[in-house]
């Protein structure tokens, strides 16, 4: 029973992910302008590290996670999502190769929330097609370097929980732990 219960909100994270996480704004990938694509001063590859690695167990029990809830989001290899206790909160960290933050730049107006952010010195938005606080939900994109995005997708049960917050200190955790790209 317990399995099944935790097949089904992977199932339910791994479609978030899908629908939110890992796909371009519409029009595609953009081409980063001088104007629009941040520089990105010391650049870390995400890529490069199990997606269940991108928050530590410790990171995850500080956040309100689980810390061994930590898995693969159905069939995108570079994710990986953490659920409360109680499985009403959800977190997908997903490393995005070939996706600059000047397609989510340049594409602002899809987006009913959004805003530039710097997070732990590297560039980032806050890019929601909907409310958050009406939804519970939130996504963060983070440019590790030029071409690759690390994204945070979470939802809450409970909206006046702050899932945007969630979601920022959850890179926080990760982005120092990445390696240096090389």
């Amino acid at each position: 029973m317990e399995r099944g219960a935790v097949l089904g909100a992977s199932l339910v994270l791994a479609s978030l992910v899908a629908a939110c996480g890992s796909q371009p704004p519409d029009g595609g990938e953009t081409q980063p302008r001088a104007e629009s694509g941040p520089t990105i001063n010391a650049p870390k590859d995400a890529a490069t590290v199990p997606p269940c690695d991108l928050l530590p167990p410790e990171d995850a029990s500080s956040l309100g996670l689980d810390p061994g809830s930590g898995s693969v989001s159905g069939s995108d290899e570079n994710s990986c999502g953490w659920y409360s206790p109680d499985e009403t909160d959800r977190l997908a960290l997903t490393a995005i190769p070939n996706r600059t933050l000047a397609s989510y730049l340049d594409n602002r107006a899809q987006f009913a929330d959004f805003a530039e952010l710097t997070i732990a010195g590297h560039p980032a938005v806050r890019a929601n097609r909907n409310d958050p606080k009406q939804l519970g939900t939130c996504s963060i994109f983070l440019a590790t370097k030029d071409d690759q995005v690390l994204s945070s997708l979470v939802r809450v049960s409970d909206k006046s929980k702050d899932a945007c917050g969630l979601a920022q200190r959850a890179l926080e955790a990760a982005v120092p732990r990445l390696p240096a790209a090389e």
